[in-house]
């Protein structure tokens, strides 16, 4: 009977820590998502709050002041603050008149490891993933808005989940 009576009891003691371990998860992830508002992403430690307004193109869009534009001929970038003098994520916005998301997709990748269909919002994307020399992840997400074609390049080593709803759930077309 002492035997069954250890068991209940060992049984017992492990849902009750397990119960408390989930619950400790779940309050320190309610406490992550509180410090951070709709429009916020930390990566690396840094705060990245997409609130003011950029376009281009025919787009316009939010991005946060502590990124670091550039544009080229063929696409606007937007870098992470340097850390140890290194970007450790980018974003690439390319643009494609009168074309595909097919013509869009070769163009810009020689190959890919995964291609899926993505809502996020009201809009649904059609996203291609590969790894890059530096090895890092590159998703890009492609969207047809009437005959033009945006690719909107996703680069780096974190996971950059939030950071690509922010900024895609921010674009307007015309």
């Amino acid at each position: 009977m002492k035997k069954i009576y250890i068991v209940l009891i060992l049984v017992f003691g492990l849902f009750i820590i397990s119960g408390c371990e989930n619950k400790k998860e779940e309050e320190i992830q309610k406490q992550d998502e509180i410090k951070l508002a709709d429009d916020e992403v930390e990566l690396e430690g840094i705060k990245y709050k997409l609130d003011q307004d950029d376009s281009s193109y025919t787009i316009k869009y939010k991005v946060a002041s502590n990124f670091r534009k550039s544009t080229m001929i063929n696409a606007v970038n937007y870098f992470s603050e340097k850390i140890n003098d290194n970007e450790y994520f980018v974003i690439r916005i390319l643009h494609y008149d009168n074309k595909s998301i097919e013509y869009a997709i070769n163009d810009s990748t020689e190959s890919y490891d995964k291609k899926e269909e993505i809502t996020i919002g009201d809009k649904t994307y059609t996203v291609v993933h590969f790894m890059n020399f530096a090895n890092a992840d590159v998703n890009i997400y492609y969207y047809k808005n009437k005959k033009e074609v945006y690719a909107y390049v996703f680069t780096g080593r974190d996971d950059l989940t939030r950071l690509v709803e922010i900024f895609l759930k921010s674009i307007q077309y015309e």
